[in-house]
């Protein structure tokens, strides 16, 4: 009997179907992803072919606008713009003491009011209080007034200790607090007898002995007092010496070391502060003693202290004026003639003259029942009103650093209020702020363009502002865009081929002031040349190429990832390897 082959066992059987399974699964991803890359590329193709197109048909059409235009004579000129609100130039405010309690206003913000019409009436309590809290303080001046009065400065002015006379800052008829805050002292004395000076030198040691040359050519000797970081500090006598001369330092055998400027090596300077200098008692180079008279003063009889209180008592007066006033007139009146821009009604409530005629008299002793306290404070002063004097109003602009030199002081401004009208105002640079902001990088100046008021006018309303920094007239000028630049030169084409679409006839030109619209040419054309150019166009601004994230058909170019590419049957991933 033959032997017969063992069959194979079950386990066996199903290996090899998994295995054979694995393989036509394998082949069947690789196909997919095969497919997938090639539609992915033939989009691509036709993706590039159409924008091809696109691009060609734009560049095309654009090429097509050629423009001419003749060199022509005509004005031209650059501005400096900007935009701001409108505000009053000036403005009186009505202030009273802060204890007086309002009655009642007459007044809104708006109207129109002339000097002596009623604002406001006060309670008389109140103005009865601050009446004699007025009298008591300019009652409490006079008296300090009178010990001031006694405050006198010494007329002379003494040497507290010996010493030499370096320098004098003052002569007869000089103002002594002048002097002292020109050249910070009056005198200056040498108290140990040396001058000194200082020269760079690696050369000398402590207490070498050397040979100082000043500018008339006296010789001194000196001494090297100190050292330090290779500088040699000179001392030689103050007598005869002159404080401030420039002098050379020299070795005892002749060498130069070097020069400098002499000082007072222990100094002390004489001071004052109030009086007008008679005479003065000494000379430089005088040697004094203490209590030697140094210089001899005037009017020395009011002290600074009496100033300053004289100074309060005048301000004390010009309250009790006002208060008197308020009571004469029956309240509180204004002080000129405009228009209310600003009322501190914090009630908001508002009266007619008919309706509180009877409160007028509440200085003869009638009084309301409800009061405005005039400020949140017992002490002090408050603003009542203020009164736009209506003459002239004032717009602040902001002014790039690049143009803020070209403005001054006069320069004629157009300004237009757009909630007004089309109309245009004249008015002129007033001020010109020379401190800057910074933002975002960008520096900027702040100017002041002042107009004539006129009745539609209001605070706050927003107005344009066009100041003319620079003008030429019987210019010759060109479009804009006919002008070519590179970054050494300027140049125009007067000729064009329509058969070919090319320029030539290239002309260099030398450019002046330009604007949006214009630039002047002053050398390389003459009026009535002819250039050509190419006009702008929109279209092919508009068309993007954006490559990154074309989307062809659903599939998302950009954001297409091969890493994480799924398969058709969603059970694998085609990534660094291709696993089940």
């Amino acid at each position: 009997m033959g032997m017969e082959k063992n069959a194979p066992t079950s386990d066996e059987a199903l290996v090899e179907m998994h295995r054979k399974a694995k393989k036509k699964k394998k082949r069947n991803m690789i196909l997919t992803l095969v497919i997938v890359i090639a539609a992915v590329l033939a989009a691509v193709i036709v993706a590039i072919v159409v924008l091809k197109n696109k691009v060609s048909d734009s560049v095309s059409s654009s090429e097509s606008e050629v423009l001419s235009a003749e060199v022509t004579t005509g004005s031209i000129s650059t501005t400096v713009s900007g935009s701001g609100t409108l505000s009053d130039e000036e403005v009186e405010s009505i202030d009273i003491p802060s204890s007086l309690e309002i009655v009642d206003y007459y007044v809104e913000e708006g109207d129109t009011v002339s000097e002596g019409d009623l604002i406001a009436t006060v309670t008389n309590a109140s103005l009865l209080t601050a009446l004699a809290d007025a009298q008591e303080t300019l009652d409490e001046l006079d008296e300090e007034l009178e010990d001031a009065s006694g405050d006198e400065v010494d007329s002379t002015i003494s040497a507290s200790v010996s010493g030499r006379v370096k320098y004098i800052a003052v002569s007869s008829g000089d103002d002594v607090a002048t002097i002292m805050y020109t050249n910070g002292s009056l005198m200056l004395l040498s108290l140990d007898g040396y001058m000194a000076v200082d020269v760079e030198t690696d050369s000398l040691s402590v207490s070498d002995s050397v040979t100082v040359t000043d500018s008339d050519g006296t010789e001194y000797s000196g001494t090297v007092d100190a050292l330090s970081n290779g500088t040699a500090t000179v001392l030689i006598t103050d007598n005869g010496t002159t404080y401030g001369d420039t002098v050379t330092v020299s070795t005892e055998n002749g060498t130069e070391i070097g020069t400098g400027t002499l000082y007072i090596h222990s100094q002390l300077a004489i001071t004052g502060y109030a009086g007008t200098v008679s005479s003065v008692s000494v000379s430089e180079n005088t040697s004094v003693s203490s209590g030697t008279t140094l210089l001899t003063l005037t009017d020395t009889e009011t002290s600074a202290n009496y100033d300053a209180i004289l100074k309060e008592r005048n301000e004390a007066e010009e309250d009790l004026e006002m208060l008197i006033r308020i009571y004469k007139e029956g309240g509180i009146c204004a002080t000129a003639s405009g228009t209310i821009s600003s009322l501190n009604d914090s009630t908001g409530s508002s009266a007619s003259t008919a309706e509180t005629s009877s409160d007028v008299s509440a200085l003869s002793g009638s009084s309301s029942d409800t009061s405005i306290s005039g400020s949140s404070g017992a002490s002090g002063s408050t603003t009542v009103a203020e009164i736009s004097l209506d003459e002239n109003m004032v717009i602040e602009i902001s002014v790039d650093e690049s143009d803020i030199l070209s403005l001054s002081e006069g320069q004629e401004a157009t300004v237009s209020i757009d909630s007004i009208g089309e109309d245009t105002y004249t008015g002129s640079v007033t001020s010109i702020s020379t401190s800057a902001t910074s933002s975002s990088g960008v520096t900027t100046y702040t100017a002041e363009i002042t107009i004539a008021k006129t009745e539609d006018m209001l605070s706050g309303m927003t107005a344009s502002v066009s100041i003319t920094i620079e003008g030429v007239d019987n210019a010759l000028l060109i479009p804009v865009e006919a002008l070519h630049q590179t970054s050494s030169t300027s140049y125009v084409y007067t000729e064009y081929d329509e058969s070919t679409g090319e320029y030539s006839g290239m002309v260099e030109v030398t450019t002046g002031l330009s604007n949006s619209s214009y630039v002047e040419i002053t050398d390389g054309l003459s009026e009535g040349d002819t250039v050509y150019y190419t006009e702008s166009s929109d279209e092919s601004s508009d068309f993007t190429m954006d490559m990154g994230n074309m989307d062809m058909g659903g599939m998302d170019m950009g954001n297409m990832d091969s890493g994480n590419m799924r398969g058709s049957d969603g059970g694998g991933d085609f990534g660094g390897g291709m696993q089940q």
